[in-house]
């Protein structure tokens, strides 16, 4: 139903969404397309972002949870927190949701966290080191790991503007588009800085 790209390194985080949702469960060989423009990606406020993959109406309100605050304010910290606090509680469908948080955490550090109905919520997070990139992905009906050893991590030692990152973001989710089709390149970015 989605693919959603992140990358974060010490001064940014960027994420990159395609637009495709459709009908779950998917039945034949061709997806019942509901929209192709539906953003995966949101920038909470001027420090974090949060995308997401699969179940799109759960995702969404799961996300929506944060609209309750005055965003503005909230921490990467508190976002997770609430979205932790919110998912059990929102009926998934079987392909499940992949929530990804991405951005300046309570000390100013850059870091990723992810979290998905898979593992029940339970957070991940890593921060961005000094010399390397975090690259993280999801995709509602494709593995998305080969798709990022393959498609994006090989190019991030050519990367010398935001633009460079997400032309490979982009370029990877066309692939994916050619081979699943839940997934289209209507592209959402967002950057924090």
């Amino acid at each position: 139903m989605s693919a959603i790209l992140a990358v974060c390194g010490e001064a940014f985080c960027a994420m990159v969404s395609d637009g495709r949702m459709v009908e779950e469960p998917i039945s034949g060989s061709q997806p019942n397309v509901i929209s192709e423009d539906v953003p995966k990606v949101r920038k909470i406020n001027r420090n974090v972002l949060v995308g997401f993959a699969g179940d799109t109406l759960a995702a969404v309100q799961i996300i929506n949870a944060l609209d309750e605050y005055d965003t503005q304010y909230l921490t990467l910290e508190k976002i997770v927190k609430v979205l932790c606090q919110k998912a059990p509680s929102v009926r998934v469908q079987p392909v499940g949701v992949r929530l990804l948080v991405g951005g300046r955490n309570r000390k100013g550090q850059f870091v990723l966290t992810t979290l998905g109905s898979a593992e029940q919520y339970v957070p991940q997070t890593q921060p961005a080191r000094a010399g390397a990139y975090l690259i993280e992905g999801a995709c509602s009906h494709t593995e998305i790991a080969p798709w990022l050893e393959r498609e994006v991590k090989p190019q991030a030692a050519e990367w010398r503007s935001l633009d460079d990152v997400a032309h490979t973001l982009d370029a990877c989710i066309a692939k994916l588009a050619e081979q699943d089709k839940s997934v289209n390149t209507t592209y959402f970015r967002e950057l924090v800085m």
